[in-house]
């Protein structure tokens, strides 16, 4: 959504405390959208980040998924805070040394689940920090990746994004690497995403914690597989995601991930899904059209939620 069209924007304006008509100008009539970003400087305050983790034995490659989220350049220079959930349910002591390597930096809780969607909606009740994202054991964060989301939130209307589609090997070998185009909300509410058309990837998204409001958390916590595209239909609700042409986080392949039995995890979406519109097929297939063949310019004419890094301005636009 451009600045200036009511939805997103409004609801910014409107956490602030900026009294606005329909159009989107402020009721004294005093400055328009643009000259109050200006004025404020930030859409968004990031101040902080909750990333939750679920493992279920899983030590080896839960140390390396903390070390990836403990380790950004944002926490580390003091930019932002970060509070860390981890919830384990296994037996092979991946809390006791997540505390070991890690100490304080990690809030453990080990308890039983009743399975993965379980505990996120666990850690997603609590979660206080200003951005909010989940990152399962053995998939990692660029070092970077807070301080490209909260450029982006605190410099454009944006309250849930992705970047890069990257996925790596077991060795974390970054193997492929796509720009997402965009997430249509009709056909993302409809369920094409992943089959028609291009996964929306879990490892690259964040949200402000505003759009847990939407959540039903009793509803995510009975999610077996897809309690990740539950959030995204309910984020859809009231926004379609921005897309950032950065790499923030990458999906590891890991032969025994959840995410491996596909015809499940349709069919739970398919549960959740909107009922589906008859020229869903042709809109599919045109939207797959200019995935594939659609220069940056025209990427861009059609989704001004799409943001690149601009060298000469220094800034994500």
């Amino acid at each position: 959504m451009a600045v200036g069209e009511s939805g997103s924007t409004l609801a910014v304006l409107g956490a602030v405390g900026v009294r606005t008509a329909n159009d989107g100008r402020p009721l004294d009539g005093t400055a328009s959208q643009g000259e109050l970003v200006a004025l404020r400087g930030k859409w968004m305050q990031v101040e902080r980040f909750t990333v939750v983790t679920a493992v279920k034995d899983a030590s080896a490659c839960a140390v390396e998924t903390a070390a990836s989220i403990l380790g950004q350049r944002a926490v580390r220079s003091g930019r932002v805070t970060l509070q860390y959930l981890v919830f384990d349910a296994g037996t092979d002591g991946t809390g006791a040394r997540l505390r070991r390597e890690f100490g304080d930096a990690v809030e453990v809780h080990a308890e039983p689940d009743r399975g993965l969607y379980d505990a996120i909606a666990k850690g997603l009740r609590v979660a206080d920090g200003d951005v909010v994202s989940y990152l399962n054991a053995g998939d990692v964060y660029h070092p970077s990746a807070f301080d490209v989301v909260a450029d982006v939130m605190e410099a454009h209307p944006v309250r849930w994004l992705t970047g890069m589609q990257v996925i790596c090997n077991r060795r974390l070998n970054v193997v492929e690497v796509e720009v997402p185009f965009r997430y249509r909300r009709d056909l993302l509410l409809r369920g094409h995403y992943g089959r028609r058309l291009p996964f929306l990837q879990q490892e690259s998204t964040f949200w402000a914690r505003s759009l847990h409001a939407l959540v039903d958390f009793e509803r995510l916590a009975k999610a077996r597989l897809a309690g990740d595209y539950y959030l995204w239909r309910c984020f859809a609700r009231e926004e379609e995601p921005a897309v950032v042409a950065a790499y923030l986080g990458g999906f590891t392949v890991h032969p025994q991930a959840l995410s491996t039995n596909q015809a499940e995890y349709f069919r739970e979406v398919d549960a959740l899904a909107d009922p589906a519109d008859p020229l869903d097929g042709l809109r599919a297939r045109l939207e797959r059209w200019r995935w594939r063949n659609l220069t940056e310019r025209g990427r861009k004419r059609l989704n001004p939620r799409l943001f690149s890094w601009d060298e000469q301005g220094a800034r994500w636009r």
